[in-house]
């Protein structure tokens, strides 16, 4: 792990960069001795990422039910009839 003030990575911008792209990071960036910034590489960013959701509302559905996702007797009439049947306690207002 490596800490560069605010005025070195200015100054030095492509040699940092560089290391990112070698090492992958992350190089923390510091103004007034206290850590501003963290610089990393493309790849370990995209790692961070939280994953995109489904675009479709079917997709959606199933994924939240997890490991249960992949059966073939949850049907969206079976979804539509669940929630038919759910009643909500909560009052609104």
């Amino acid at each position: 792990m490596r800490t560069v003030s605010a005025t070195e990575a200015r100054n030095r911008f492509g040699q940092v960069l560089r290391e990112v792209a070698k090492s992958g990071g992350p190089i923390f960036v510091e103004r007034d001795g206290k850590p501003v910034a963290v610089i990393l590489s493309i790849h370990k960013y995209e790692r961070t990422r939280r994953p995109t959701l489904p675009r479709d509302k079917a997709t959606l559905i199933r994924s939240a039910f997890g490991m249960w996702s992949n059966r073939t007797d949850i049907t969206d009439d079976w979804i539509a009839k669940g929630r038919a049947r759910w009643v909500s306690e909560w009052k609104y207002g």
